[in-house]
């Protein structure tokens, strides 16, 4: 009762009703099927794309300065892998548009992050120019780059069109769930030498992820899908902020299959772990204590020397001997940088609790500190969200989260106390809103290797039960 019209397209079906639940059931009722590969996606075909890739040279070098090979043959070198699963953009409001063509007007509210690709794509759906269209930009309800996306708004209006009445389409949960422009999957190999003192004398992290920057510019842009191309920004942040002498960062093209989106912090949310995690390594290895191992390699950022230090003393840093529960990283970006301090443990149910996050922030001159506390205080949250929640798996081309409950997000119950301390400086501003995100999952990981004395080294750090 209620529906209206029914639609049915190579990639969606959808339905209008005059209330939305009418809609909801009609699509359930359709009980669409869809057409997969041969091999559909899961989980084992991404990794082995990830491993694939790593094994290749088809690679290109992101970063190189010094010379690796020189340094690798005068003194002991040491690897790892790391790996990150796909992270879930879940936003509180999902996808939704509403449209309405009056002659030969087109409108669209809808929460967008570009107008410019919102009013694009919505002519390319009506078949309207773009001088016809208006775009009125509603709340974003969440975004950090998954409303970028255009789905619903070239949806509504494909709708609209039809049904000769205003639409306004809104997503479930489940298929904003299901349907996700996730985080991109990674793995790395990093080694490093090192020689006395334990000082780094060269650094060399090997990147496998997909083009996912290239795969939502074409996305968006209505062009062919780039995937297993390269795209340099997939290794922003691998550089590390330390004084070493010889660097080299290669980047290594993986082609997933899966359909991936921009998230906060971009590549600097799995560089970030690879590299301060395995800076961590490298200073048990030495037997140096993590933070006097990280501020020696610091005389040339002395930036982000003092927010490291600074974390370190607000936070009570303890040495991160074992059983101390904490762990601390280091990042810096967007023309800002970062220290942070957790503090967290495994519970009694071997669920990942943190307990504190102390962050110092020197992001230039600061217009509203109260605003760049809230921004670094939401990325940390953001961060934990991330690496202390559920790993989604993959099968016959789905993934396993179909709702909020199957990701395991932090409640406030499971909130940490958070501090954020900002330094004061006269340098240029930088950028603050994906800061806080990249230091937590290193800084987590490295927490629980000093309560656990187990080092973790895949994302997300909850699926380590």
């Amino acid at each position: 009762p209620g529906v209206i019209a029914l639609f049915e397209n190579p990639w969606w079906v959808g339905a209008v009703a005059s209330n939305w639940w009418a809609a909801n059931r009609a699509v359930e009722a359709m009980k669409p099927a869809f057409n997969s590969p041969d091999e559909p996606l899961s989980s084992d075909t991404i990794n082995a794309a990830l491993a694939g890739a790593l094994e290749t040279d088809e690679g290109v070098r992101a970063y190189e300065r010094g010379d690796v090979g020189e340094a690798y043959a005068t003194t002991p070198t040491y690897r790892a892998h790391y790996s990150v699963g796909v992270a879930p953009s879940a936003p509180l409001e999902t996808l939704t548009a509403t449209a309405r063509i009056t002659g030969d007007r087109l409108e669209v509210w809808a929460p967008v992050q570009a107008i410019a690709l919102a009013r694009a794509a919505a002519a390319r759906a009506s078949g309207l120019p773009e001088g016809q269209v208006t775009i009125y930009p509603m709340l974003v309800g969440g975004g950090y780059g998954r409303k970028l996306e255009t789905a619903a708004i070239e949806q509504a209006v494909m709708m609209t069109a039809q049904v000769k009445r205003p639409v306004q389409l809104v997503w479930s949960r489940v298929e904003e769930t299901m349907q996700d422009g996730f985080r991109p999957p990674a793995a790395a190999s990093i080694s490093a030498s090192m020689g006395e003192g334990g000082r780094i004398t060269g650094w060399q992290a090997r990147i496998a992820t997909p083009a996912t920057v290239s795969q939502v510019t074409s996305r968006l842009a209505g062009a062919a899908d780039p995937s297993g191309k390269s795209d340099p920004a997939m290794a922003d942040g691998a550089v590390p902020p330390y004084d070493i002498p010889s660097v080299a960062i290669d980047l290594l093209p993986a082609d997933t299959g899966l359909r991936t989106g921009f998230w906060r912090s971009g590549a600097h949310s799995y560089t970030a772990f690879f590299t301060e995690s395995f800076i961590d390594e490298l200073a048990r290895k030495a037997g140096i204590e993590p933070l006097s191992f990280r501020m020696q390699m610091l005389g040339g950022n002395t930036r982000l020397a003092q927010c490291l230090s600074t974390a370190a003393a607000l936070g009570g840093w303890d040495g991160g001997g074992a059983g101390s529960r904490m762990g601390l990283a280091a990042h810096s970006a967007f023309g800002s940088h970062i220290g942070l301090l957790i503090e967290a443990e495994f519970d009694a149910l071997r669920r990942v609790r943190v307990n504190r996050a102390v962050a110092a922030v020197d992001c230039g001159r600061v217009v509203n500190p109260t605003i760049v506390s809230q921004l670094i205080e939401g990325g940390i949250m953001h961060g934990i969200a991330a690496a202390a929640g559920r790993p989604i798996a993959f099968q016959g081309g789905l993934p396993s989260a179909k709702d909020f409950s199957d990701l395991g997000l932090p409640r406030l119950a499971d909130s940490p106390e958070v501090s954020v301390e900002i330094i004061p400086s006269q340098e240029p501003p930088g950028g603050v809103t994906e800061l806080g995100v990249p230091p937590v999952a290193p800084a987590l990981a490295n927490a629980l290797f000093a309560s656990t004395g187990r080092r973790l080294r895949t994302l997300p750090l909850g699926g380590a039960r």
